[in-house]
This record gives C-alpha cells, structure tokens and sequence, in this order.
C-alpha cells in the first residue's frame, strides 16, 4: 500500500506498520548525500520553471514555499498537479540512485518499489525526506533540507507562482487492485486468523502472552525480521506491506 511499507504509518492508508516502521524510524542516516539541483527548470504544464528560490520573486515563491502546498485531489487538474509532483520526485531520486514510482494515494497506489533490503530501504527514505527524517521540525521554506519531498513541493510552489502548474497523466484505476478499504479488511482477517489459531482473540487481554502472539520479540534495524514480529508482523508481509517480501 502506502510507503507506505516501511515508511512510517502512512502504510496502508493507516494501518499502523509498527514492527517495520519502528524498525525503520529507530536507525539513522547512512550518509546519503542531499539533493542538489543538477539544472534550473523543470516542466510545469508544459512551461519551464526556475527551481531555485534564490532567484525568482521573494513576493510570490517565497511566500508560497512557507507552506507545504497541497492540491485539490477531488479534481483533475488537482491530481494532474500531484502527478506532476510526483515526477519531480521520481527524477530527484532517481538522481541519488533510488527507484521511486509515481503513485496516485487516491487510487491506493505505492510510491515505493517492493522487495528492497533493509538497506535499501533505509538509504530511499533518507532520499525521500532528507534532514527532515532526523528533524521533522525542518520547515517546508527549508525544501533544500527536505529531499526529494521537499524538491517536489518546491517545484510546486514555483510552478504556481509562475501561472503555469506541474501537470502529469493521472493513471488510470486498476479493476484487479484492492481498495484501501479492502486491504484493511483483508489485513485484519490475517490478524484475527493468525491469533486465533494461538487461542486468542483479536483484542487485547491485558495479558503478556496476548501481546507477544500480536506483536512478537522481533529485533529493530536491520534485524528486524518479520517472521518474529508476531500477528501482526505476519499480516503486513502476506499482504506485501514490507520490503521483506
């Protein structure tokens, strides 16, 4: 579902990937290098525009960096513009060595590539927000600091000042892929199965054992293994929520 896997909470639409993320969030950087703009444009709805703040209109790009701008996914062209952002990101981290692929939430898309090591992982979230993974309190007019995110929200930002919004093909749904309602479904079916088959039932008892059958003993970082990390470790690999699948 959403980076959704190892990348925090925003796995399947809410669904709380803890083993995996606290896996993920508990280690720090490995030293990947920031983005750094290799040009000064990029396509916005057809047009170029200068990504560097420095030099454009402190009174409009400045002004709507301060933000993190938001586009209106109940229209097409709100989700044209989110698409546009999201080549923008896929070209920034396709520029550190990661695969990102651009993913609409709205249809229960995944921005991040399956079957990554725990390495691998940790080097594409570092790509994806830069200092902000270490420091979430880093501004959204600090973009630099922000990676790849932040270069995407920029280039937004921009594109708008300039009248000229990113704009990219929406995809089209998937009629074989589950909704997020469904997947939700599906992942606490797993995790009912998986406790009852050890005698317990979906709720927690207040007892030890309840919590051990639900979560496990798995290791964080990169010991993290998900055959240890309980009913719950085992409802996000079968449904392919981790990147040890």
């Amino acid at each position: 579902m959403n980076v959704r896997r190892l990348a925090a909470p925003i796995a399947m639409g809410g669904i709380l990937v803890c083993a995996a993320a606290v896996a993920l969030t508990a280690f720090g950087a490995f030293g990947t290098s920031w983005f750094e703009l290799a040009g000064d444009d990029v396509a916005a709805g057809g047009a170029t525009v200068d990504l560097d703040a420095g030099d454009s209109d402190a009174s409009t790009v400045d002004a709507m960096a301060m933000e993190v701008p938001i586009s209106d996914l109940s229209t097409v062209e709100g989700q044209e513009e989110y698409m546009g952002r999201e080549q923008v990101i896929a070209e920034c981290m396709a520029g550190k060595g990661a695969t990102y692929v651009p993913a609409a939430p709205w249809l229960n898309q995944d921005s991040q590539p399956r079957g990554l090591s725990f390495e691998q992982s940790i080097m594409w979230l570092n790509a994806f927000y830069g200092e902000a993974r270490d420091d979430w309190s880093v501004p959204a007019s600090d973009w630099k600091q922000r990676g790849c995110l932040g270069v995407g929200e920029h280039a937004v930002a921009v594109a708008r000042a300039a009248g000229t919004p990113l704009s990219a093909p929406v995809p089209a749904p998937d009629p074989n892929a589950m909704t997020e309602e469904e997947e939700m479904a599906a992942f606490q079916d797993e995790i009912r199965a998986c406790l009852a088959e050890q005698g317990f039932g979906e709720f927690d008892d207040g007892t030890d054992a309840w919590w051990v059958a639900m979560y496990g003993d798995a290791g964080t970082g990169a010991a993290y293994r998900w055959e240890d990390a309980g009913c719950h470790g085992y409802a996000v690999h079968v449904l392919g929520n981790d990147n040890m699948h």
